[in-house]
């Protein structure tokens, strides 16, 4: 068997343990998948392809390519968790082998290879590969748009053929989530024909044939939604609120001010890229040092740091952050680890400073993970599961604090198997009371009096109404605009300032109300601070959610 073979199957096996194995059985994590779920199910019941709907009304925060992969995939697998997270295990998969086959063209053989080993196993990778969002497909295209930049210009006799499949890539990324699929691409390719003074290969009959390829793809639905009867409402909330009202607005404003370090905004994604590519976090700080030096010795290296920069300072400049947002930069940061980890096994790691961070953060890694759990009581339960995930990422550490690559490169590649076989076995039930509400969903139908309504938090909305198969009557919250985009729901103002009032008139119209909450929330409403004038009766607790009943006179007034 020759060695592409053997790379090809080693890859395979790795995806369908990391990125398949047991992949439906945790609860849908609020609050994204669920969006998408709920949106997914609703757009099948109407056998509507054309318009994304949630709670019954139309909604515009993504393009539809990305629903039309999960309705599919809904027809063939059936409404359930898997089936959700199909078409990002899949994207992902391809993913790993575009790495791979950018990598073998671009920087050589073992580095194609290393490449795809190091982005298969980054911790970030795993997870999003078992997330249904758009952010897994929109890489894939937008790293395969860039593969076929550079192919055009490296492929003179195909140059046409590689022109109109970046172009295609493109189109696809333009309607999985908008402008951006033009405009990443186009950030790095022309960066990188400035820097090396390349003659652009976007030229002559596969350029037109590229652009007619791209607005076959990308303006039958964009036009089609304009010219509908919803056309305005798409402009506002898509192009305005969905694009550029999160560039120049945080939707998430404590993203702009978190990390490991509590530092500014602006350290946010590269932080995300070191935490990411754990259990290679040594690899990755080396490759960021490293990256600028090599960049000037190689033309795929300088490719792939093109690739990476323009579109990290554009990611850095836009001021809604979150970590799944800057996924697409993975692929190119792992092409640039995979690079420095050729060059580690070809002659060793480079001096002493870069042994000592190296070693340091090998060290630091396989310990942070155990005193993480136990440094807040809530997480004490996982320490044991920690310490499992440690002993690999431990070896890792000492192997490379011995100079012993090979075995560096086999420990953190079982400390990344051993993350997921733990998190989908021992961990799982933990797992999934912190990060899902299904239990609690599920469990609303036995515990509901007839005709009673179901109320939630903002948190919660949409995989109550996912796993209930009901929308809630009503959301309270403290204040009437709880999303950054809007949702058809009834919205009771209320809060520990105002006494809760909303809820309470809620309640007291209907005489009870069924609540699917967090601990939090019931915690503060029976507080005798709230002024809640309800009784409220615990029914179920899982993990981090609770189901509670609130009970009032009917008729009666709130205080």
């Amino acid at each position: 068997m020759n060695n592409l073979r053997l790379q090809a199957l080693a890859l395979l096996a790795l995806t369908v343990f990391l990125f398949w194995w047991r992949l439906g059985s945790l609860g849908l994590i609020d609050p994204d998948e669920p969006f998408y779920a709920q949106t997914t199910r609703e757009m099948v019941q109407r056998d509507d392809w054309m318009t994304p709907y949630i709670f019954g009304q139309p909604q515009f925060e993504k393009p539809i390519f990305f629903y039309w992969q999960t309705m599919v995939a809904q027809k063939i697998f059936g409404d359930n968790e898997f089936a959700a997270r199909a078409p990002s295990a899949l994207f992902a998969t391809g993913l790993i082998f575009l790495v791979w086959i950018f990598g073998r063209r671009a920087l050589g053989e073992r580095a194609g290879f290393l490449s795809a080993l190091v982005f298969a196993t980054g911790v970030m990778v795993v997870f999003m590969a078992r997330l249904m969002l758009t952010d897994i497909s929109l890489a894939f295209f937008i790293t395969a748009a860039l593969y076929g930049l550079w192919m055009a210009a490296h492929d003179e006799k195909h140059r046409g053929r590689w022109v109109i499949f970046q172009f295609v890539m493109s189109g696809f990324a333009t309607l999985t989530k908008g402008p951006i699929g033009v405009l990443l691409p186009a950030l790095g390719g022309l960066a990188w024909l400035r820097l090396t003074k390349t003659r652009s290969p976007l030229r002559g009959r596969g350029l037109w044939l590229g652009l007619a390829a791209w607005a076959v793809i990308v303006v039958p639905w964009y036009a089609w939604t304009l010219a509908g009867p919803n056309g305005a409402y798409f402009w506002e909330e898509f192009f305005y609120r969905d694009n550029w009202l999160r560039f120049i607005t945080a939707e998430h404003p404590r993203m702009n001010m978190i990390g490991p370090l509590y530092v500014s905004g602006i350290h946010f994604y590269p932080e995300m890229l070191l935490l990411g590519m754990l259990p290679w976090m040594p690899l990755a700080l080396a490759a960021l040092v490293r990256g600028w030096r090599a960049a000037r010795e190689n033309r795929g290296v300088l490719f792939v740091v093109c690739a990476l920069v323009p579109s990290l300072v554009f990611m850095t400049a836009a001021q809604s952050k979150l970590p799944s947002y800057g996924f697409f930069l993975y692929p190119p940061f792992a092409l640039l680890m995979g690079h420095v980890l050729d060059r580690w096994l070809e002659t060793g790691l480079r001096g002493r400073g870069e042994k000592i961070y190296a070693g340091v953060l090998a060290v630091v890694q396989a310990v942070a993970l155990v005193v993480a759990t136990l440094v807040k009581p809530e997480h004490r339960e996982a320490w044991p599961y920690a310490a499992v995930i440690s002993v690999p990422l431990a070896a890792a550490a000492g192997f490379l604090l011995l100079g012993r690559l090979r075995a560096w490169v086999a420990a953190s590649v079982a400390a990344s198997a051993t993350v997921i076989a733990v998190a989908f076995t021992g961990l799982a039930p933990l797992l999934e009371g912190r990060v899902s509400s299904r239990a609690i969903g599920e469990a609303i139908k036995d515990y509901r009096r007839p005709g009673e309504p179901v109320l939630t938090v903002k948190f919660m909305v949409r995989a109550i109404a996912y796993y209930n198969h009901e929308d809630p009557a009503a959301v309270f919250f403290g204040n009437d605009h709880p999303w950054f985009s809007p949702h058809p729901v009834k919205v009771l103002v209320s809060s520990e300032e105002n006494g809760y009032g909303g809820l309470a008139e809620f309640v007291a119209q209907h005489g009870s109300a069924i609540v699917a909450a967090q601990p939090s929330d019931l915690r503060r409403i029976t507080d005798p601070a709230s002024h809640f004038p309800g009784h409220c009766e615990k029914l179920l607790e899982a993990g981090d959610r609770v189901l509670f009943r609130v009970t009032m006179p009917l008729g009666a007034a709130a205080k």
